[in-house]
């Protein structure tokens, strides 16, 4: 895949997640705003009811109240009239006593009766539409019960949070707070309603109810939705992230494998080609006759074949890469005996490039249990770096030292050089597969960047750990830890 198509596929994933998260902003914005309407509405009924239920019971208890007087004096004027008998006699009343004539008359005065009481309704209501709103609003209403029906009315309209109420008269004064109330609850949004606003003379008692809770148990109404849209969205999120990390991988191991191809052609073509002009000179019968052509000949072919023999081994270290279960042959060694023989080995190439190599080897504990082939590769491995990535204008120097921690349980190997060095970015990666330093204008360091991911998978399968440090222009230092066999 191209890079600018990735480049596309990652802006328009960016612009997607951005769209589907203002999206989900949107709908939880118009989500909350219709919570808190439908709240307002619920509370705004409920105060209504309320206060529809305290008017009539008011005038219900007003009009029973004086009823009541009414009947006393209407019982007291029939009695005086001789027309129902005395408290005391009620007992001995039997209605068979009545002639025709009393039960005339009391048709007459109940007539009468109805009349007066018509007169005397009229005359209570416009007597309570006048006394009533001239009491002050704390003697009118009980505030527990104010409270109750309230109460009752929010749970009839599905609200379910702690409140607060006020009770304000006309001056602007709370006259009644709640038990839990505070000057803190005023800076709050609040409901009001009028009390009594049907008075004939309406006064602004008002009875103000706050929720301190309010917005707390409009998100909880919300919050099982609110939390899975967060989640997922986190989810698609980190989808997005590892979809882009994989194909920008993708593309790097896809241009780091055609590196790989080319340099693996570049490789084997060169000691090929020497080969086979080797051959064809072979044919030649004047070069047969002279013996130290004929040497010559054979030299280069079989330094050429080593050669190609060594690059193949290079590429025969990818399957060690990637088979976990590859075969390992492990027994005590000497490591100090080891390394000095791969020291001895490496002193003539070092000295070929005007160089020098050093073997400090004072690990006294140095018995370790390793598979010695794959031991040896690793120390040539990383000597064989250090040469490819040595300074042009200056000498190499290479030291290969061997100590013990304090306890002996441990060798510490430390391959030292005065090498190009690494940058930091690139000192994060060398472990990798295939990944190569640029060297900047040197084009002469050759290889398919296994050398060093091969290292790392060795010194790990015989549990120990590698580290590099570098600086730049300075040079590299490579420290191997394995365990020891303690004495």
């Amino acid at each position: 895949m191209r890079k600018q198509t990735i480049i596309l596929l990652a802006i328009a994933m960016v612009i997607t997640f951005l769209g589907l998260v203002l999206v989900q902003f949107n709908y939880f914005n118009a989500l909350i705003e219709m919570r808190r309407a439908h709240f307002d509405k619920g509370v705004k009924q409920s105060l209504y009811q309320t206060c529809r239920i305290l008017e009539e019971e008011e005038t219900i208890n007003y009009l029973n109240a004086a009823l009541q007087s009414e009947g006393k004096n209407m019982q007291e004027e029939l009695v005086r009239a001789g027309i129902l008998p005395m408290p005391a006699s009620i007992s001995s009343f039997h209605p068979a006593s009545f002639n025709s004539n009393i039960a005339q008359d009391l048709h007459q005065r109940l007539k009468q009766n109805y009349i007066r009481q018509k007169v005397m309704m009229t005359d209570v209501a416009m007597r309570w539409l006048k006394e009533a709103p001239e009491q002050p609003i704390e003697e009118r209403v009980n505030t527990k019960h104010v409270e109750e029906l309230l109460s009752r009315e929010l749970s009839n309209m599905g609200i379910e949070t702690p409140f607060f109420i006020a009770l304000v008269n006309y001056h602007g004064e709370h006259v009644y707070e709640s038990a839990q109330f505070d000057t803190t609850h005023l800076s709050h949004d609040y409901y009001s309603q009028i009390l009594f606003p049907n008075d004939y003379n309406p006064k602004m008692n008002l009875v103000r109810v706050y929720f301190p809770e309010r917005d707390s148990y409009i998100f909880h109404s919300m919050f099982q939705s609110a939390l899975t849209s967060i989640i997922m969205s986190v989810v698609l999120f980190f989808t997005f992230v590892f979809t882009i990390y994989l194909m920008i991988r993708q593309h790097r191991v896809a241009e780091i494998k055609t590196d790989f191809m080319n340099n693996m052609t570049h490789e084997f073509k060169t000691p090929i080609s020497s080969i086979s002009l080797a051959s064809q000179m072979l044919n030649d019968e004047n070069i047969t006759k002279s013996p130290e052509l004929m040497k010559r000949i054979s030299r280069t072919i079989g330094d050429e074949t080593k050669r190609l023999s060594f690059q193949v081994e290079k590429v025969l270290q990818i399957s060690l890469l990637e088979n976990e279960k590859a075969i390992m042959k492990f027994k005590v060694a000497d490591i100090n005996t080891i390394i000095g023989d791969v020291v001895d080995n490496f002193k003539i190439k070092v000295k070929s490039k005007g160089g020098n190599i050093t073997a400090d080897l004072k690990a006294t504990e140095c018995l370790a249990t390793v598979d010695e082939l794959h031991f040896t590769n690793v120390i040539f491995n990383l000597l064989d770096n250090a040469v490819k990535y040595a300074k042009q204008d200056e000498p190499l120097h290479l030291v290969v030292r061997t100590g013990n921690n304090d306890d002996l349980s441990q060798l510490i190997i430390k391959v030292e050089d005065n090498g190009i060095g690494i940058t930091k970015e690139h000192l994060k990666k060398i472990f990798e597969k295939f990944h190569r330093v640029p060297t900047g204008n040197v084009h002469n360091v050759k290889g398919f960047g296994l050398g060093l991911a091969y290292v790392k998978k060795m010194v790990e399968k015989h549990n120990g750990n590698i580290k590099a440090e570098s600086e730049l222009g300075v040079g590299t230092v490579f420290t191997i830890i394995i365990p020891t066999l303690k004495k």
